[in-house]
């Protein structure tokens, strides 16, 4: 009787093949997923000013949700990421936070920021040290303001956002990690 010695080593030709079936090939999967969420369900932003403090502070990174708005409307409150107005010359998305709708009354009289005259508040955002006159947000149009209402360069300065410029829905934090949290 007589036995075959048993083939222990891993060759090249074997190797390759776990290295293609096992590393490769999910490592390739995984880049063409991320790339494919980050275009079209969720992208990651760097929040570069202080506009939106204390909700979110500058260095801080957060997800955009690109795809909520198929479904469902942009809400008051909701904090977005958009293209800025053309005016403007920024290519860089701008974040703020949504205070009137189409159809919407929106004025900043005495340190209030009123929504069809009732007052509209965020829990740490700032006494705006502005007036804003009564106007109406127009049809496909809405009406955003940083938290940070005195530093910040939005609708009160440049008026109405078409909504077409709206690119998502901000939906959390991820990084510095111990400010991790969902808005």
């Amino acid at each position: 009787m007589t036995t075959e010695p048993k083939s222990g080593g891993w060759g090249l030709g074997r190797f390759l093949r776990f290295a293609l079936r096992e590393i490769l090939i999910p490592l390739t999967l995984a880049i063409v997923l991320a790339l494919f969420i980050q275009a079209t369900v969720a992208k990651p932003y760097e929040i570069p000013t202080g506009s939106m403090m204390p909700t979110i502070r500058p260095a801080e990174r957060v997800l955009a949700n690109r795809f909520i708005y198929h479904f469902q409307d942009v809400e008051r409150g909701d904090i977005i990421v958009f293209h800025p107005p053309a005016r403007l010359n920024s290519s860089v998305p701008f974040v703020k936070r949504v205070v009137g709708l189409p159809g919407d009354l929106i004025e900043v009289r005495e340190g209030q920021v009123l929504v069809n005259g009732e007052p509209f508040e965020v829990e740490g955002a700032t006494v705006p040290e502005y007036g804003y006159p009564a106007r109406r947000v127009p049809d496909d149009k809405l009406f955003v303001l940083g938290d940070n209402r005195n530093n910040s360069v939005d609708s009160h300065e440049w008026d109405f956002l078409p909504l077409n410029s709206v690119i998502g829905e901000v939906f959390m934090t991820y990084w510095p990690p111990n400010r991790i949290r969902f808005l």
